[in-house]
């Protein structure tokens, strides 16, 4: 299933998703789904939710056909009734457990699989582990192993991910490395995550600060890393001299040089994460996390002058 994914931290090995999780292969293409034997459109999906009284079964039902959305190139297909109505639905618990092993089964296996030319399909499932990774944080339904295994995954695809497209005005959203972001900061929330987790986090997200120097983020990129960055700190055992090295790594390709394109776009990518970074830890409750990280994040800002 793609490229597996090895990383030793602490003298903990993460190793094989194949081994940890079983995929299942997509469904065949259903979208928009067909509800009483007629395909639905977004408006007509949306009032058909709105029935409280309505069983659950049909919802479980549809849900597996409007994941076949998220690979859609139509934006309103993609993005405003896929994605959408599958974080509604998740988000007031109308998708059993059942189904939403099924739904993560789908997506990791996107994660895993080769990118494909349009880009759309892999960000879109990413997004959609967010959502399946909050329902497990507020209502735990998953088991040890398969959190783990939706960490592993959604750590090595951020990491390994180089399709820096965000927004287009005709295609709409892929915004790859936000999504991913998105998904570890759902999993660093999570109080069932340990530190070893959250370090693993932390790799995949220093890894995608500067964007390998190939684009000035425009699209809040920085902001969505600096902000699971932020959750995942929290949840390391990261010492102050462990922060700062981090951060430092993270930076050093911007760090010195002629101030040419390609170092112009390290440094603004580099200020993108450091600065929300920097004002969200200065608002963080937590003086221990505080006074670990704040000093760390002063010096690698100045580092870039």
């Amino acid at each position: 299933m793609g490229r597996t994914a090895k990383f030793c931290i602490r003298g903990r090995t993460w190793a094989g998703l194949a081994l940890m999780v079983a995929f299942v292969a997509p469904a065949a293409a259903d979208c928009p789904p067909s509800l009483e034997g007629q395909v639905q459109q977004a408006a007509q999906l949306r009032a058909w939710t709105q029935d409280a009284a309505r069983p659950a079964a049909p919802f479980q039902r549809v849900a597996l056909s409007l994941a076949d959305c998220l690979s859609s190139p139509d934006p309103a297909l993609r993005d405003e009734l896929g994605f959408e109505l599958l974080s509604a639905w998740m988000r007031a618990g109308r998708l059993t457990p059942e189904t939403l092993r099924l739904l993560r089964d789908r997506w990791l296996s996107v994660l895993q699989a080769p990118p494909d030319a349009p880009g759309f399909h892999a960000p879109f499932a990413a997004l959609a582990l967010s959502e399946v990774a909050r329902v497990d944080r507020v209502q735990p339904f998953l088991q040890p192993a398969e959190r783990e295994a939706l960490l592993v995954a959604g750590a090595s695809w951020l990491r390994q991910w180089r399709d820096y497209r965000a927004h287009d005005d005709h295609e709409g959203w892929r915004h790859g490395v936000a999504h991913g972001a998105d998904l570890l900061m759902q999993l660093a929330l999570n109080p069932a995550v340990d530190a070893d987790g959250a370090a693993l986090m932390l790799a995949s997200l220093g890894a995608q600060v500067l964007a390998q120097g190939q684009v000035a983020y425009q699209h809040g990129e920085g902001e969505r890393l600096a902000r699971a960055a932020r959750f995942a700190l929290a949840r390391s055992a990261w010492s102050a001299e462990q922060v700062k090295a981090w951060l430092l790594t993270v930076v050093e390709p911007a760090r010195g040089g002629s101030w040419d394109a390609r170092r112009l776009r390290l440094a603004h990518n580099a200020r993108q994460f450091l600065w929300p970074l920097y004002v969200a830890l200065q608002e963080q409750a937590d003086a221990g996390l505080r006074e670990r990280a704040l000093p760390a994040v002063r010096q690698a800002l100045a580092s870039l002058d």
